[in-house]
């Protein structure tokens, strides 16, 4: 299948790897069978996807969001699935969590809602354990190169 893709920059090895064409958001948003969203949360990624992009997707699109809740407009990707713009979303990700009950998404027959589950591969578990004791064992020895969040408090 072609694969197309948007980022702040291009990716050369995954153009060359997987035949990935750059585009604009615009041209993929339109071009698209499958929209996946897979960001951070900033300034400029909040809401990134709302009334104007859904409109843009093909009716037949399903879009994926397993980056962050907020970076998707809600109450627009609602709307643009109870009128048909879009034709489904999978969503692992929400800009309320956990996601209250009474959430229309949880009502829609188009909607596959997962509870932020994604990183809950056996694998993906395992290698943050790991992750995590090293950090430990580096931090009684004095050793905090890997993974600082605050590296100004570094002694």
């Amino acid at each position: 299948m072609p694969i197309l893709y948007n980022a702040r920059r291009q990716h050369k090895e995954a153009e060359e790897r997987f035949n990935a064409r750059y585009c604009e958001l615009d041209t993929l948003l339109q071009e698209a069978d499958f929209v996946c969203l897979i960001l951070p949360l900033t300034d400029e990624t909040h809401h990134l996807m709302g009334k104007a992009q859904f409109e843009k997707m093909k009716k037949s699109a399903i879009f994926i969001n397993a980056g962050r809740g907020p970076v998707v407009d809600e109450q627009a990707l609602i709307a643009a699935l109870k009128n048909g713009e879009i034709h489904a979303a999978g969503l692992d990700v929400f800009e309320q969590e956990p996601l209250p009950a009474s959430s229309e998404l949880l009502k829609l027959p188009n909607v596959v809602a997962l509870p932020h589950i994604g990183s809950a591969t056996h694998e993906t578990r395992y290698n943050m354990a790991a992750c995590a004791v090293d950090n430990l064992i580096d931090a009684l020895q004095g050793k905090v190169d890997k993974n600082c969040v605050n590296p100004q408090a570094k002694p």
